[in-house]
């Protein structure tokens, strides 16, 4: 199991510090290599959360998930099962929004670090 997480928390790695950071670079307006030096060095995180159904939710008291937060670093790159239950903020409204999970697809969260980073070009 430890070999398959590492491999998996590479190819993210290679996903989403290469890849999606190269097209987010160019969709600024910069070249694709942009943000690279910034991640020469880099610190990544994997975190592995899994929630059993609750039999009676309604009953449940305090929050059954990771909560309300914001995403501090650069990219979040998240698997959803079937069920789903990620919901995101909506700034017109305040209002939550269930994001509605995609079979074999990831959801690509931007941290505060790029929305920092963006305002600057």
């Amino acid at each position: 199991m430890r070999e398959v997480c590492e491999e998996h928390a590479k190819e993210m790695v290679a996903l989403g510090m290469m890849r999606l950071m190269e097209l987010i670079a160019m969709s600024m307006g910069l070249t694709g290599h942009r943000f690279e030096e910034f991640f020469k060095d880099h610190t990544s995180s994997a975190r592995l959360n899994h929630y059993s159904p609750c039999p009676s939710p309604e009953l449940a008291l305090g929050d059954l998930s990771v909560g309300h937060h914001k995403d501090p670093g650069v990219l979040t790159i998240l698997a959803q099962d079937d069920i789903g239950r990620l919901e995101v903020g909506r700034k017109s409204d305040g209002r939550w929004v269930v994001v509605k999970p995609t079979p074999h697809a990831y959801i690509v969260n931007l941290g505060d670090v790029l929305q920092v980073w963006s305002k600057r070009v």
